[in-house]
C-alpha cells in the first residue's frame, strides 16, 4: 500500500502557540474561505515525496539514516500567498549551507528513489493557512508589523530533529503522523 510522505521539521510547542497567534491576526487580512492549518499540522517541509511504496519507505529511512543531519536555524520573516496552491505562509529567504545540503541530500535520494521531486526551488516555508486565495485588500501581503505585541524571536526556527511525516486524508481533514524521527547534531 502507497502512503503520501514527505520529510520535514515541527516547530517546538512554544514556536506553535507563536504561529497561532499569526494565524489568529493574520485571519483578517485574509479571505473569509481561508481555513487556519492544524496546530498539530505547523511544520516546515524539508521535502514532499507523494506516494511512497513499502519497499521504497524501507529504502528512503535507511538512506536518511545515513546522512549526516546537521542542526540549523531558519529565520521566517515573511508572508506569501502562494494562489495556485492556496496557501498562505511565513517564509525565509537565507538558508544556511547546513540545510542547503540536506535539501541536496534528500532531492538526489529522491531521484534514486524515482519518488516525487518538486520542480520548484526550496522554499524554507509553514504553511499558515489553507484555502488561501488572496489578501482581504487587494494583493499586498501584510508585513510583520502588524504583528508588534508578538516576541520575533519565535521566529526563527532551530529544529531538533527531521521527521518522516505521513499525510492522510480524514473525515475531519488531512492530519500529519510522524512515522520516524532523526535527531539533528
Amino acid at each position: 500500500m502507497q502512503q503520501k510522505l514527505f520529510l520535514g521539521f515541527a516547530p517546538t510547542n512554544a514556536q506553535k502557540k507563536y504561529l497561532i497567534a499569526l494565524q489568529q491576526t493574520l485571519s483578517t487580512h485574509l479571505l473569509p474561505e481561508a481555513k487556519p492549518v492544524d496546530a498539530d499540522n505547523l511544520h516546515l517541509t524539508l521535502a514532499f515525496l507523494g506516494l511512497v511504496d513499502e519497499a521504497q519507505k524501507i529504502s528512503l529511512i535507511d538512506a536518511v539514516n545515513d546522512l549526516t543531519k546537521p542542526t540549523f536555524s531558519i529565520r521566517l520573516n515573511r508572508f506569501d500567498l502562494w494562489p495556485n496552491a492556496q496557501v498562505c505562509c511565513l517564509k525565509g529567504n537565507n538558508i544556511e549551507p547546513s540545510l542547503a545540503r540536506l535539501v541536496r541530500q534528500t532531492n538526489q535520494i529522491a531521484e534514486q528513489l524515482k519518488l516525487y521531486q518538486s520542480g520548484h526551488s526550496f522554499c524554507p516555508h509553514i504553511s499558515l493557512f489553507r484555502k488561501a486565495k488572496e489578501w482581504r485588500q487587494g494583493n499586498n501581503s501584510p508585513d510583520l508589523t502588524i504583528f508588534e505585541g508578538l516576541d520575533k524571536s519565535e521566529l526563527t526556527l532551530m529544529p531538533d530533529y527531521l521527521q518522516l511525516y505521513h499525510s492522510t486524508n480524514t473525515p475531519s481533514g488531512v492530519k500529519y503522523q510522524t512515522l520516524y524521527t532523526w535527531a539533528l547534531t
